[in-house]
């Protein structure tokens, strides 16, 4: 189970960054969570492609979310406004902010990489509401390998700032290390509990590079971050440090 690997409990605001499968995650954590008979909320604080009907049981793109029609059963309800190119937008954070008293959990999308497996960070990104309790950093461990160009990359400038690299180059694991550990990147506005998500481990030597991630990572100033390695398409997940 995502949950448990992640700790996440009833109560909780999830804010979802990085790049490599956060919509992804963003559902299937919905889904988890309708199985457990929680009301989840699910929406962005930036944009995000409207989902197709068969991965919600209520949407609603009003602006007010469901204030007025506070849901009673366990479900998968997103709220929003609608956007251009078949995308939508999140709610006001103040009305955003009410909505977690009427839902057992919150997801959020709350970063925007424009589909691409890497990125760099804005002054103002990732977009974290001051009341998250767990900020979740997805990172693609099949970038590994690949060679840097701007159709990988998002805002490559300020990827280039965060890791060194250059276009090119060939992506490290110690450039991964770099997006999540570097005060302008991964983790740069997180609020609350901190996870780091290793996303697409499909291959034994995904989870080779997943767990010399970790082992970087092991370092005992970060020792309250939580690093977890999965897929969600397998739908299966461990932590691999930090206990």
């Amino acid at each position: 189970m995502f949950l448990e690997a992640f700790g996440l409990l009833r109560g909780g605001v999830v804010s979802i960054v990085g790049a490599g499968g956060k919509t992804s995650l963003l559902f299937h954590l919905g889904r988890e969570a309708k199985k457990q008979g929680l009301k989840t909320l699910l929406s962005t604080t930036t944009k995000m492609y409207s989902p197709t009907s068969d991965l919600y049981d209520v949407i609603d793109l009003t602006g007010d979310g469901f204030i007025k029609n506070p849901p009673e059963n366990p479900g998968i309800y997103v709220a929003g406004k609608p956007f251009a190119h078949e995308k939508m937008t999140g709610l006001d954070e103040d009305i955003l902010a009410r909505h977690c008293g009427i839902f057992d959990m919150v997801l959020l999308e709350a970063d925007g990489a424009a589909r691409k497996p890497l990125k760099g960070w804005l002054d103002f990104e990732p977009v974290v509401p001051t009341f998250t309790t767990d900020t979740i950093g997805v990172v693609d461990i099949q970038t590994v390998g690949r060679v840097i160009d701007e159709n990988l990359v998002h805002r490559f400038d300020c990827f280039e700032t965060i890791t060194g690299a250059r276009l090119g180059d060939t992506v490290t694991i110690n450039h991964l290390e770099k997006i999540i550990s570097h005060s302008k990147g991964l983790f740069a506005k997180s609020v609350g509990n901190t996870i780091v998500y290793i996303n697409k481990v499909e291959s034994e030597q995904d989870l080779f590079h997943a767990r010399s991630l970790g082992a970087l990572l092991a370092d005992p100033l970060s020792a309250d971050r939580k690093v977890v390695a999965g897929s969600v398409q397998r739908s299966w997940i461990e932590q691999i440090i930090h206990q």
